[in-house]
């Protein structure tokens, strides 16, 4: 069964022997890289989609700092997501994720799985084109995704329970973080 397309970026065909740190040596051109299968998905996105990240990242911090796990949340950083028995690297960089335990992020691309990944649907994506990455996340062990799509004006989370809408009136809560709730009109409007 051939692997599905990646579709939430332009997609072009790289070396099979193309690594994680081959990624982070490409130009820093405001495109984000990933690999999905063996398969260079580059992305761009908007200053909207950039507005939403950084509300997340206060959010977030803000709670984090109350939880003392500062070092935990990053954005746009690479993890190896690569399954062991994969013979193509799968390299991706959520819009931000948390990282699970205390330790310091690396300058290296971890092969550690996040707790938890964000993903913001940028004007040249739709809700369903990352409903194939929230899925893949999921499989390879990242406890929760969380998809944001501003045009839906909604968030969905994927996690052991299944796949829930919230929308603009709710809180955004979770159990992998105990006392965390944001208005979800917060996040999409300021």
């Amino acid at each position: 069964m051939a692997a599905p397309q990646p579709t939430w970026g332009d997609v072009y065909e790289v070396p099979a022997t193309t690594t994680a740190d081959d990624l982070l040596r490409l130009p820093d051109d405001g495109s984000k890289n990933e690999l999905y299968e063996g398969m260079l998905v580059r992305e761009m996105t908007s200053p909207g989609h950039g507005a939403i990240c950084h509300r997340f990242s206060v959010a977030l911090g803000i709670y984090a700092g109350q939880q003392g796990f500062t070092n935990a949340i990053v954005q746009n950083a690479l993890f190896d997501l690569t399954p062991p028995d994969a013979t193509r690297k799968t390299v991706l960089a959520p819009d931000l994720a948390i990282l699970r335990g205390s330790a310091a992020p690396s300058w290296d691309v971890p092969r550690e799985i996040p707790l938890l990944a964000i993903e913001v649907v940028s004007p040249s994506q739709t809700l369903l084109e990352l409903a194939l990455k929230a899925q893949f996340y999921r499989a390879v062990g990242v406890e929760e995704v969380w998809v944001v799509d501003a045009t839906s004006r909604s968030i969905e989370v994927w996690n052991a329970q299944g796949r829930t809408l919230l929308g603009e009136r709710e809180l955004l809560t979770s159990s992998l973080l105990p006392g965390f709730s944001v208005a979800i009109s917060f996040l999409l409007d300021g």
